[in-house]
This record gives C-alpha cells, structure tokens and sequence, in this order.
C-alpha cells in the first residue's frame, strides 16, 4: 500500500525522535523521502506547498522506523501463512486441535506431498502414531521450533530414516550436532529429531514451489510492516529467500528495507564461505532497500558445540581478510568463549576492519565483567532476544542468578544491543517490537512470569535499542534510528505514547500507520 509522492508534514502529534538529547516535539516535515525539518506544528506547516502531503496526527505518537536486527522472516511468514499447517496452542485448542488441522490439509492435498506443520515452544505435540493417523500418504515434518521435529513414518521413510541409516557420523558430516532420536531397545527411530534440517532438506532448498515461497515471504513482510517495523536484517534460510527479496524489490513490491546474512555454517546453510569470499562480494554491497551484510556461523546446538576453537579462528580470519562481517550464533558459555576469542584473533590478525563483528545471543546470561569489557574493546555486537525470557526458566533463574537477558547492565557498561525479534514462525508475537519493548521493561514473559526485575529498563532506552542501537548495527546510524534533518523519512505511528500508558498496556499499543521514505506502506 503506497499513498503520497514522498513529501509529506505530519503535525499535532507526539513526536518521539530518539535524538541524543531525547527530544520530543509536535511536528516533522519530509521532503524527498527525507526528513527536512523537525519542530512544532506552526513552525513545520508554514512549510507546506502545493504537493505536500498533510497529515494530522491528532495527538497520535511517531516515533523513528523499528529496526529489527536479528529475524528469519522467511521462514515466520510461510509458517503464518496457508501452506503451512497452523499447530500452535493457542490458537489450537490441545492435541486434538492440532489433529483437526492436519486432517483438513491432508483433504486439500495429494497423496505423497510433503507437509509441513508449526508449532510453539513448551506446548504439547502429537505422538508419531497420531501423525501417522492423521496423514496416512503424506510425509509429515511437525516443526516443534527451528531446532526439534516430528516426523510421522511417511516422512521417515521420504528421507531414508532407518534403525541404521543415517549413523551418527554419516549425519554429522551434513550437520554437526544433529540428532536422530532412537528407541534404546530396539535402535528403531523415533521419529524425534534435532538440528537435522540440512539432512532433511539439503543445501535448505525451501520444500514450497518458487511462488508458494514469494507468497509467504510477501505474507511476513505486511506482518511486520503493520508492526512498525520499517528494516529488518534477515537470517535467510533458503536460497529462494534471496532471489524472492531481489524480484520484489525489482518490481516495486519491498514494503522493508532488507539487510540479508546468508549462513555458511550449521543450521539452514546456504552456501559455502570459500563461494562468498571467491565471488569477491564484500559488506555492505548493495543499496539502502536490499543490500549483503555478511555471513553466519552456528558455533553450537543446544549444549553442544559444534565448531572448534582452531577451526572457527581459521573461518573468521577469512572473513575479517576477505571484508566479511561474521555473525555467530553462540548460546552457551564455552561457544561464547570460542566465538569471543575467534574474533580476537581476527582483530589482531586484520587491524582497523572496522567490522564490528557480531554475537548472536550473547547477553542472555551475565558473565564475569572482563567478558564484556572484551567485547566493548573489538567494537562488537551482542544480541540476546527479549521475547525469549519465556516460561521454563524460573527454576534455572533461582539456581544461578537473576541477571539474564541484563540489559541494564549491559546499557551501563556503553554496548550496542540491537532490538530483535530471532523469530522463525515458533511464536506467533515475537515479530512485534512493542511486544518485545514490554517484554524489556516489564522483566515478564508471555506466561506472565516475572524475570529479573532487577535488569529492567525504561521505555526510553528499549526504544532506542529498537531504533538507533539497531541502526548503529547496520552501519546507518548517519542515516536511520531518530528523527532528525537529513535522515531518511521512516516512522513508525502508535495510537498513544509508549513513554505514558502503563507498562502492562506496552504489549497492545496500536501502530496506526508506517511510512518508509515519505510513503505510507502501512495503514490501520
């Protein structure tokens, strides 16, 4: 949806520009898809002419585009859409809901066709024999998140999973750390699988047809652009991701601006390091609507680590030599240790890159002060996932400590901490920045739990880490992430003001209107 020429004057408003002195104003006028002026509302429209779009805000609050700077918006809007069979609870009411969905697509569908089935974390799932049941002539993959899957008989048999193949060894040349869950007695497979999805679908071509998948895509881009969010950095996980964003883009249709990483190690890669580096591509190739930004590592699953030390310091040195920016997945300490050292290395190896490498979910827990103090010295990025304090972790919160997901600390100690969602299509909610925003302040997840009230942070700054921290991890701070003369005109419109309703009311703000340069691409 596009209305205006670019130009516009939005007035008698709450304007939120996230500048560095917090300025709030009334009225910001565009010119050219950038922000010319910004003020009150008298000052502001005397600069109306015979093109300019006037719009009156009536006291609603604007505030700069959300940035969302980690997400998989690929794989969210297929698994929203129609082609992938809806098993969260709620909305499915239990198991039997779940059943009840299959069943109608398994009707509407040919008998040998892959489907495909999404569910949330910490949820109950069909058993293997009622996938079987349900979906007799169809191979079945229930995706429990992007890491864990249930396969019913069909689908084993679609993708060769026997009592001896793949083994161990055999699966791990494909993807380190995977596992195919086995019955102790008799060594029958399960059904149960982890981390397995380059075994399942090699190379991670997408299971959908080529407009299946630019339906999809097209489907996740309205979602967030109704949620405010006016640039994303995308987690590609198929190689038709790439070429769908490139067709939109060519055709006038990108509603977002895209920042895309392909992985070139663990889980849904998409291509070989040694292919980028020979193709010569470097970071930041390309414009302000589609651009590269790098490359991605998996340095662990779950507990298990699955690049070691020498090997990781030997592919990030590439990077740093070849002018990629590294992005390493690392959850658990010692992956944050290698990823932490990795990076080291390559900073010594290749002085005033200037990267500003990143670690993606690093901050989840707090670790001694030299950790992050190592990481403020390289420049770097770290990325821990508001929306993923979630119900499960109140046991581990009181046998360790209280400072997870620290974003008070980490404010304090001057680090970049870039609002984002991490969302693959698991949680319904987690694409929306207001949602994650609540989440960051009101120290609560979605069960309500509270989580380390102590590390909460005022809307003001979960803001800006949403909007100028994200910017700043995209290497646009000069031109996005507050509203100010000479940036780009993206804003985001809410139907009240984060920094006055009640912390509980920051979850159910309305976004009534997004604008990406000068253009409304999104209206309640």
């Amino acid at each position: 949806m596009e209305y205006g020429n670019g130009d516009m004057i939005l007035y008698n408003g709450n304007v939120i520009t996230v500048d560095e002195n917090d300025t709030i104003t009334e009225a910001v006028a565009v010119k050219g898809g950038k922000i010319f002026k910004v003020g009150s509302s008298e000052q502001i429209k005397e600069l109306r002419t015979k093109n300019t779009q006037m719009i009156d805000l009536k006291g609603k609050t604007i505030i700069p585009g959300f940035i969302d700077a980690h997400t998989h918006l690929d794989l969210t809007g297929l698994a929203a859409s129609e082609f992938v069979v809806d098993c969260h609870i709620p909305p499915c009411n239990g198991v039997e809901g779940i059943l009840r969905n299959i069943r109608e697509k398994v009707k509407k569908s040919k008998k040998g066709e892959l489907l495909i089935g999404q569910g949330r974390f910490d949820q109950p799932y069909p058993l293997v024999e009622q996938l079987d049941q349900v979906a007799p002539d169809n191979p079945f993959i229930l995706k429990n998140s992007m890491h864990k899957y249930t396969l019913n008989h069909e689908a084993m048999k679609k993708f060769g999973i026997t009592k001896d193949h793949p083994t161990q060894e055999e699966l791990f040349k494909v993807e380190p750390g995977a596992i195919i869950y086995r019955d102790p007695v008799t060594g029958e497979p399960t059904g149960i699988t982890e981390e397995d999805w380059n075994f399942l679908l090699p190379n991670s071509y997408s299971p959908f047809s080529y407009e299946i998948h630019k339906q999809g895509i097209k489907f996740g881009l309205d979602k967030w652009s109704s949620a405010g969010v006016t640039s994303i950095a995308e987690f590609v996980d198929f190689p038709e991701s790439i070429r769908v964003y490139q067709d939109l883009y060519r055709n006038g249709e990108l509603n977002i601006k895209i920042q895309w990483i392909p992985c070139v190690w663990g889980l849904h890669k998409t291509v070989d390091l040694d292919f980028v580096i020979d193709l010569g591509i470097q970071t930041g190739f390309g414009n302000d609507w589609i651009r590269f930004m790098g490359v991605k590592f998996f340095c662990d699953r779950g507990t298990v680590t699955t690049l070691a030390s020498i090997q990781l310091n030997e592919m990030i040195v590439k990077c740093y030599k070849a002018g990629l920016r590294p992005y390493i997945h690392a959850i658990a300490r010692k992956a944050q240790d290698i990823a932490l050292e990795a990076i080291e290395a390559a900073e010594k190896a290749c002085p005033g890159k200037n990267l500003h490498p990143r670690i993606e979910h690093m901050g989840n827990e707090w670790h001694d002060e030299t950790f992050f103090d190592r990481m403020q010295k390289i420049g770097g990025h770290i990325l821990p996932t508001a929306y993923f304090m979630r119900i499960g972790i109140q046991e581990w919160l009181q046998a360790k400590t209280e400072r997870v997901y620290p974003y008070k600390s980490l404010l304090a100690k001057g680090l970049i901490v870039p609002g984002n969602s991490d969302t693959a299509g698991t949680e319904p909610e987690a694409y929306s920045p207001l949602y994650n925003i609540w989440c960051m302040v009101a120290r609560r997840n979605k069960a309500g739990n509270l989580i380390g009230p102590s590390e909460a942070v005022s809307v003001m700054d979960a803001i800006r880490m949403w909007t100028m921290h994200s910017a700043i991890s995209r290497f646009e701070e000069k031109i996005k992430g507050s509203i100010e003369p000479g940036k780009v005109a993206d804003f985001a419109v809410l139907a009240e003001d984060p920094l006055a309703v009640p912390t509980d009311h920051l979850k159910d703000i309305q976004v009534v209107q997004t604008i990406v340069d000068g253009i409304t691409r999104y209206h309640k």
